[in-house]
């Protein structure tokens, strides 16, 4: 593993400070820390408007203050300077309210997004690829691969149900999929559908099993039985489930996933307390959204978690008119426009299991009739932690390399500077990344069938629902 580049660190999980942070507390502990995070949202969120607001008026007034001093005209360069800030604070003002309005009429869905600076497939995800596997609940793309040779085991990334697959994939720069691609490897993810009429009703185990039929795929199309897997946030847990009931896999690489919601002293954090049915009712936002669970809602659930931030945004979309600075980021694009509705059913399974009960850390949960063991997994894993990740917690990614089977010295543990998003889309990890796939995923003998094929359509007849493939 590259240890020679700057903004992460390959740390051992099993040392004592960090078996030390990530030791659980009591379930009475988690449940009044989430109540108490719980109640403190408001009281941050005002706090943080209030000081944006504050900061903002300072800004605007000191030029009139400045005009007002006697002082200031007998400097016409001072002068002068105040009226091109009140000027240039007015214009800003005018174009963060415009913004406003607009993105007023859009969330009303009374118009249409007219200017979106980023388009799916012409300056973002723009790593060529083609759909092989299409069900009503999932997409299955492969992307093309540069070389008539590539490495022996392909690589199934396995994304979050909640947005949309191309984080993996953004520019030409921000491309963990790109990066992949050009060093020859087979490359394939899951891009999971809107949830329609037809597939709101869709279960945790209906998820699972879109991955065991995308491996069978996978399967059919290189000839190879074992396959390398990534997962990212709720792909990486939805991931492990079906690696630890089926297993197949080489390798393993956990990004910012969670697999335990109740350890070191800040548990889950807001997303926790945002998931406990005791303090929040999920059955009712559920049953009131038609049984879907809103993208919106969960978009918002990520703001609230950083209410600091979100209010920064704020302000710097509708009062400082710096929609430009956003409308050129590709991660904030992502984040604001990928959101999607989630299968209540589904979505509701896994916070009750993952979350709530945290019944996967404690090996009590059950899928297909079979419980899901994580000791089954004894592949060597690579699993990034983020250490200002505020929907997975650092100690809570951490605690993975203590749930698994597989051996202290076949782990790999990077701890990564940045959050949830940026410390995972980020070029300096993708070189660390593909150095242990590369171990992992054999000789680079392996010739690509280039030659069309149709696409395929599910459910499949040939696997049953959670059974080993």
């Amino acid at each position: 593993m590259r240890e020679d580049i700057k903004g992460f660190e390959i740390i051992d999980p099993f040392a004592e400070e960090y078996t030390e942070l990530i030791a659980a507390r009591s379930d009475a502990y988690y449940k009044k820390l989430y109540e108490e995070l719980f109640e403190s949202v408001p009281t941050r969120v005002r706090a943080a408007i209030a000081k944006n607001y504050s900061n903002y008026l300072n800004k605007c007034t000191q030029p009139f203050f400045s005009l007002m001093s006697p002082f200031s005209w007998a400097s016409p360069a001072e002068a002068m300077k105040a009226n091109v800030e009140i000027l240039v604070n007015c214009l800003n003002l005018y174009k963060g309210a415009s913004k406003y309005l607009q993105d007023s009429l859009v969330s009303a869905k009374l118009i249409r997004e007219s200017h979106v600076k980023f388009k799916i497939g012409k300056n973002i995800a723009l790593t060529p690829s083609e759909i092989v596997y299409d069900t009503p609940l999932l997409q299955l793309r492969r992307y093309i691969p540069r070389e008539r040779t590539v490495y022996q085991a392909p690589l199934l990334m396995v994304y979050s149900t909640i947005n949309g697959y191309f984080i993996l994939d953004l520019t030409r720069e921000l491309s963990l999929a790109g990066h992949f691609v050009d060093r020859s490897y087979d490359v394939f993810v899951t891009d999971w559908k809107l949830v329609t009429k037809k597939t709101k009703s869709a279960t945790l185990e209906d998820y699972i099993n879109q991955i065991v039929e995308a491996k069978r795929v996978i399967r059919g199309l290189t000839g190879e039985k074992e396959i390398g897997g990534l997962g990212y946030c709720i792909g990486g847990t939805l991931l492990d489930m079906e690696a630890a009931l089926n297993g197949g896999y080489k390798y393993i690489i956990n990004l910012t996933t969670l697999l335990n919601s109740k350890v070191g002293d800040e548990g889950a954090g807001l997303m926790g307390a945002f998931s406990d049915f005791s303090i929040h009712d999920i059955d009712k936002l559920v049953k009131d959204n038609g049984g879907v669970f809103p993208g919106e809602v969960l978009k918002s659930y990520f703001d609230w978690v950083k209410p600091e931030k979100a209010a920064t945004a704020f302000m710097d979309l509708y009062f400082y008119g710096r929609e430009y600075d956003y409308a050129n980021d590709a991660i904030y694009f992502w984040n604001t426009f990928s959101a999607r509705d989630v299968a209540g059913p589904a979505h509701r399974r896994f916070l009750w299991e993952i979350y709530y009960q945290n019944n996967l850390a404690k090996g009590l949960t059950k899928l297909f009739g079979r419980q899901v063991n994580l000791k089954n997994i004894t592949v060597p894993f690579c699993n990034v932690a983020a250490i200002f990740d505020h929907i997975v917690p650092f100690p809570n990614a951490l605690a993975t390399a203590h749930l698994i089977g597989t051996p202290p010295a076949m782990q790999v543990t990077v701890k990564v500077e940045g959050g949830h998003v940026r410390g995972v889309v980020n070029p300096v990890l993708y070189p660390v990344l593909e150095d242990f796939a590369r171990s992992n995923s054999g000789l680079r003998l392996r010739a690509v069938d280039d030659s069309p094929h149709p696409r395929l359509t599910g459910p499949s007849k040939h696997a049953q629902p959670g059974s080993p493939v």
